[in-house]
């Protein structure tokens, strides 16, 4: 089974990646894979990301050529959800999350704004806690 990683993981190994090219740049050797394979995995912040000795996966996340596939195949998506406040204004009603302007708003349903889905991460990005809304999972 292969191992899905998340988008900082992600995003991590690229970078220790890139500082080992950048590194290596100048010699005038043919790239070794073990080699890049040993310098991510051994590299102390992949360390604390806890991922285990993954051949494949590291080297084609490394690998500036395969990286757009291997984001593909071994990053998982982050979901996306509609959010609703748990709580209800004086009338009862209920407020969603929208997107208007760039910007993530509450929103009452009978104003004709459109259902916007958002993940965990946008919804704390935009200053909200995710706590405070019941969410459903978009399909």
């Amino acid at each position: 089974m292969t191992k899905k990683f998340t988008e900082e993981e992600y995003q991590k190994i690229v970078e220790i990646a890139d500082k080992y090219f950048e590194q290596h740049k100048e010699l005038a050797v043919t790239v070794n894979l073990k080699n890049i394979y040993d310098y991510i995995f051994y590299n102390e912040t992949v360390e604390k990301l806890k991922i285990g000795r993954l051949n494949q996966e590291l080297v084609l996340i490394a690998l500036p050529k395969s990286r757009a596939l291997a984001h593909e195949q071994f990053v998982e998506k982050e979901k996306e959800y509609y959010w609703r406040y748990k709580k209800k204004d004086e009338d009862g009603d209920v407020y969603y999350l929208t997107k208007s302007c760039g910007l993530i708003l509450p929103y009452h349903p009978t104003y004709g704004f459109d259902w916007y889905s958002f993940t965990e991460k946008e919804i704390i990005e935009a200053g909200y806690n995710p706590d405070m809304f019941d969410k459903e999972e978009v399909e």
